[in-house]
C-alpha cells in the first residue's frame, strides 16, 4: 500500500508552484497525496522565510503537525526556505522535524522521503540553480479554474530589505517555448485564470540569449479563442516599458492589471533600500500606462518604518499617493532581518510608530479606493465567479482588478428566481453600490 502525503503550502503563489510542484513528483513515485494532514503518514510545510512573521508562521505550523506523530504520522517534513535560510541550525532548533529540504532540492523529494521513513533525518541543501518545466510532474491544488505560472525563479536585484537572492539564488528564465508549451496545457485543462509570476516578472528573458523580454513573450502567446486571463504580476517599476504596456493592451486575454511594486517614493529612502526612481518618476510612469491603457487597475506595496523614514520622508509618502490613485495597495511595517543590508543601517524607527503609519496609510487608501469603486457604479464588469457568500444567494468573485487572494472582490446578489451563475465560469455584472475595496452588483439578466 501507498504512503500518504499531505502538504501545507505557506507563502506566496511562487511558493505554492513548488508545493504542486513536490506533490506532482510524490505522485509520481508512487506516493499517495492526500488533502488532510490529519492520518497522512507523511506531513509536509513548504515554508516562507522572508520576514520574521513568516519564520513565526512556519514554525507554528511545524509545532502543531508535531502533534500529529501521536496518531500515525511518521514523518514531519520543513521544506522552502525556512530551510534555506537557517540550513543546519533546524536540526538543532527543531527536533520535532524528522526532514528537511530546501527550494533548491524539490527535485529530491521523494529521495529525501525515503530516507526519512527509513529512519535517518535527511538535510536536503542543493544550490538553488533548478527551475521547473512545463513537462514537470505537477499536482494544482485549490480552485481548477485558476493556475499559476512561475516563468523564472530566483532574483538578482539587491534590495537592502530582502533575502530572495540569498534563499532563492540568481535570476533564472524559463525560456520561452517552455512557457508556452504550459500556458497551452493549463488552457487545455480548462484553466479561465492564468498568472504569470516570478520575483521580479519584467526581468524574464534577461538572463537569456537573444533579446528576449517579456513583452515579446506575451505577445508570443497565443490562446487562440480561449475564454480566459492572463495576468501578469510582480512588475518591477524599472521594468515597466511602453513596449510591455502596449503587449498588455494589445492582448485580448491579457488583463489590464498592473501589480508594481514601488516599496517607498522618497527619492533618500529607495536609494537606502537599493532601488531607483522617485515619486515624480513613478507618476510619469503611472501617467504612460494610464494614457496607453485609460482603464489599467493599477496595484502596489509599500514599506514603511524603513531605517532613515523622517515623519517628512513618509508624510511624501501620503502625498505621492494621494495623487497616485492607485486601484489596490499593499504595504508592510519594516522587520529588521539579520542577514540583509537594511539591518546594519542607523536611523531605525520605533516599531510602533511603524505600525502607527502603516495603519495611517491603509486608511489614506481606503478612502481612495473607495472613490475609485464608486466610479463603477452602474456599469458592467465581467466576473469569474469563485465561491458563495457569507450571506444566502450571495457568490464571491473577481474583476480584472482583483488578483487571487489580494485584492477585493465582486460580490454578486442572485434573487431567489433569477439565474445564478456557478463558480469558475464568467459572468457579466452590473455594479450597485461600492464598498472600501470591494464592489457590489447583480448578474445582468436579473
Amino acid at each position: 500500500m501507498s504512503h500518504t502525503v499531505a502538504l501545507v503550502s505557506l507563502g506566496c503563489p511562487k511558493n505554492l508552484v513548488d508545493s504542486e510542484v513536490m506533490l506532482g513528483l510524490l505522485e509520481q513515485a508512487g506516493y499517495r497525496i492526500v488533502d488532510e494532514v490529519e492520518g497522512a503518514e507523511v506531513a509536509i510545510v513548504n515554508t516562507c522565510a522572508f520576514i520574521e512573521p513568516a519564520v513565526e508562521e512556519a514554525v507554528e505550523a511545524l509545532l502543531d503537525l508535531a502533534d500529529l506523530k501521536a496518531s500515525g504520522t511518521r514523518c514531519l517534513i520543513c521544506a522552502g526556505c525556512l530551510t534555506s535560510r537557517y540550513g543546519a541550525e533546524l536540526l538543532e532548533e527543531l527536533p520535532e522535524v524528522d526532514g528537511f529540504i530546501g527550494p533548491g532540492s524539490v527535485p529530491e523529494i521523494a529521495q529525501i522521503i525515503e530516507r526519512c521513513l527509513a529512519g535517518e533525518r535527511p538535510m536536503g541543501m542543493a544550490p538553488a540553480p533548478w527551475l521547473y518545466a512545463a513537462d514537470t510532474p505537477r499536482v494544482r491544488t485549490g480552485r481548477e479554474w485558476l493556475a499559476h505560472v512561475k516563468v523564472a525563479d530566483g532574483c538578482s536585484h539587491r534590495c537592502a530589505y530582502c533575502m530572495i537572492p540569498s534563499l532563492r539564488g540568481p535570476y533564472r528564465s524559463r525560456p520561452a517555448a517552455d512557457i508556452r508549451t504550459e500556458v497551452a496545457g493549463l488552457i487545455g485543462e480548462g484553466v479561465r485564470e492564468i498568472c504569470m509570476i516570478a520575483q521580479d516578472t519584467t526581468a524574464w528573458g534577461s538572463d537569456l540569449s537573444g533579446e528576449q523580454t517579456l513583452a515579446g513573450l506575451v505577445e508570443s502567446l497565443d490562446p487562440g479563442g480561449w475564454d480566459g486571463w492572463l495576468r501578469l504580476q510582480y512588475l518591477h517599476p524599472d521594468g515597466i516599458t511602453d513596449e510591455l504596456v502596449a503587449a498588455v493592451a494589445g492582448s485580448e486575454q491579457v488583463v489590464e492589471y498592473f501589480d508594481i511594486p514601488l516599496q517607498h517614493a522618497d527619492a533618500t529612502m529607495l536609494r537606502s533600500m537599493g532601488r531607483r526612481g522617485d515619486g515624480l518618476a513613478y507618476l510619469a510612469m503611472l501617467g504612460r500606462i494610464r494614457g496607453m491603457v485609460p482603464e489599467a487597475a493599477v496595484r502596489t506595496t509599500f514599506i514603511v518604518g524603513f531605517p532613515g523614514e523622517s515623519r517628512e520622508r513618509f508624510e511624501g509618502l501620503l502625498r505621492f499617493v494621494e495623487q497616485a490613485r492607485f486601484d489596490r495597495l499593499s504595504a508592510f511595517r519594516y522587520w529588521d532581518e539579520p542577514g540583509t543590508r537594511a539591518h546594519e543601517l542607523g536611523g531605525k524607527v520605533d516599531p510602533a510608530e511603524a505600525q502607527d503609519r502603516l495603519d495611517e496609510l491603509m486608511e489614506l487608501q481606503a478612502g481612495i479606493s473607495r472613490e475609485i469603486n464608486e466610479g463603477f457604479v452602474g456599469r458592467g464588469l465581467r466576473v469569474l465567479v469563485e465561491e458563495e457568500g457569507e450571506e444566502p444567494g450571495e457568490l464571491l468573485g473577481r474583476s480584472y482588478r482583483d488578483a487571487p487572494e489580494i485584492d477585493g472582490s465582486v460580490i454578486i446578489a442572485c434573487d431567489a428566481g433569477g439565474c445564478c451563475p456557478e463558480p469558475g465560469r464568467f459572468a457579466d455584472v452590473l455594479v450597485h453600490e461600492a464598498l472600501d475595496h470591494d464592489l457590489r452588483g447583480m448578474p445582468h439578466d436579473q
